[in-house]
């Protein structure tokens, strides 16, 4: 039995390390993108300012305008389809 706590809590680091690795790439992306928005002036601190200002002052139906919106924004790529013997269809990006 104390083989397979080792193993879970084995799995349960690797995740943890995952949930990481993943949540670095998404923070990495976003600053990306706001660096695209916002041009030669962008500095993470602008971009928090600005972010955290607009949520403040907004008021609730354009913060929930916001969070349907969220789910069009994509941080990670696209799999690439398995070869079926056609050519690959071009995805449309969503940024």
């Amino acid at each position: 039995m104390s083989q397979s706590l080792k193993a879970i809590d084995s799995k349960i680091a690797e995740l943890k390390e995952k949930k990481k690795d993943l949540e670095k790439r998404q923070a990495q992306h976003l600053l990306k993108y706001l660096f695209s928005e916002i041009g030669d002036k962008f500095t993470p601190q602008l971009a928090a300012c600005i972010v955290q200002d607009s949520w403040s002052r907004s008021p609730k139906d354009q913060k929930e305008k916001w969070l349907q919106a969220a789910t069009i924004f994509q941080f990670t790529k696209p799999r690439k389809a398995k070869f079926t013997g056609q050519k690959e269809q071009p995805v449309a990006e969503s940024v």
